[in-house]
């Protein structure tokens, strides 16, 4: 079996686990912990999806958890990002390999370890939960003159912006053109349309 076909494979499945009475059109959670129990599923089956940033690029989802920040969650690609969730959205069509997930986010305040900070996300260092010092201090390995404890990590922190999950083998992953974050420049509903507008154009035949 080809790794196409495998992903396919994959994808249903994960779809059937999320949806063992059938799969609908549109669906969504709001509720965090159902929002990790859904991130998880996705992230269960390896290489089997892709996420897509709102700043641009992508990784794939691996696992979710709780976060120590109030109402946010931590999703680990390989790399660890905390957003602050507003929905999770589904969107399903004729073609499976087309369906996808959308996670709104409302605004996360900037942490403050960077002054007059601009950008939609920031990398930080965590010391223990919630202490978060420069990015710069993992890179030299120490704070204070002293070496980082064995707590500390690299978060990627996400101040706003959305995100999109397709199988990894989908057609909207193969275009490198949507490393652009094109979703993120439009609201759910026009995504959702966009997305019919390229499976009429044939771009699977591309």
């Amino acid at each position: 079996m080809s790794f196409y076909e495998q992903n396919i494979k994959d994808w249903i499945q994960i779809h059937k686990e999320i949806f063992p009475v059938g799969i609908p059109k549109h669906c969504e959670w709001t509720n965090l912990d159902e929002i990790i129990s859904i991130l998880n599923i996705i992230g269960s089956k390896e290489q089997s999806n892709h996420m897509f940033y709102p700043t641009g690029g992508g990784l794939d989802v691996k696992s979710a958890s709780t976060s120590t920040e109030s109402n946010c969650i931590e999703i680990f690609t390989g790399l660890t990002d905390i957003i602050k969730p507003k929905k999770l959205i589904f969107e399903s069509f004729e073609n499976p390999i087309w369906n996808y997930f959308r996670i709104e986010t409302s605004e996360l305040n900037s942490s403050g370890v960077y002054k007059d900070y601009d950008y939609p996300s920031e990398e930080v260092t965590e010391l223990s939960e919630g202490n978060y010092i420069s990015r710069s201090y993992w890179d030299e390995g120490e704070y204070n003159g002293e070496k980082l404890p064995e707590t500390a990590r690299v978060l990627t922190r996400h101040l706003k912006g959305d995100f999109v999950i397709f199988a990894k083998s989908s057609y909207y992953n193969r275009h490198s053109s949507t490393y652009d974050a094109r979703h993120n420049k439009i609201s759910s509903d026009e995504f959702r349309i966009y997305i019919e507008k390229v499976i009429s154009d044939g771009w699977q035949d591309r």
